[in-house]
């Protein structure tokens, strides 16, 4: 049995992994909220490293509300009706993530194990995000291109959406840890 030599400080308690694997989805929903505000946090500040600012509650209300001529763009209606379906969004797809994806990729059962398939799942959702959400649905008509590379912020737009997403990811890997759950039933089908 391989030993985990690095533990995060920010690593889940035994106490939370045995939540994690006796409420799978409700977990799943919990560290959703947590890694989709966190990285929205984060998003925010961006404009303070160089990066472009990455307001998704905005983006997302403009969409909900369609707002086409963006004449509402930074209001109260369009950020609480942006940030709702933002939040709904997080937690559907880490929920999607423990229920499909959580058990397939590869790695240790361990919180290092967890935390890389917290963000490889982040990067897949940068990807798709870079690559066709922010060029075709979020900012259609503007030229950022295929991977948004051809914006005025030419690289640093999509480096900031992959950021944002590896900070989602970190929070979904520290957070969503059942890992201890199929460890033990390993050792108990070994034991019998």
């Amino acid at each position: 049995m391989a030993v985990d030599t690095f533990e995060s400080p920010l690593a889940a308690s035994d106490r939370w992994r045995g939540f994690v694997a006796a409420h799978p989805w409700g977990s799943a929903a919990i560290a959703g909220l947590v890694g989709t505000q966190m990285a929205t946090l984060v998003g925010y500040y961006f404009i303070g490293v160089g990066l472009p600012q990455l307001p998704w509650p905005l983006y997302n209300g403009v969409l909900v509300i369609f707002n086409k001529d963006f004449s509402e763009f930074a209001t109260a209606s369009t950020y609480f009706a942006g940030q709702s379906i933002h939040m709904v969004d997080g937690v559907v797809f880490t929920i999607l993530y423990a229920a499909t994806l959580y058990g397939r990729f590869p790695g240790p059962d361990s919180p290092t194990g967890d935390l890389i398939k917290g963000l490889t799942f982040s990067v897949i959702l940068g990807l798709i995000s870079m690559g066709f959400l922010v060029p075709y649905v979020y900012a259609p008509k503007t030229g950022l291109g295929l991977f948004s590379f051809e914006g005025p912020d030419t690289w640093k737009l999509p480096l900031a959406i992959l950021v944002w997403h590896l900070a989602y990811g970190f929070f979904l890997g520290q957070l969503y840890s059942p890992a201890r759950r199929r460890a033990a039933a390993a050792a108990d089908t070994a034991t019998a």
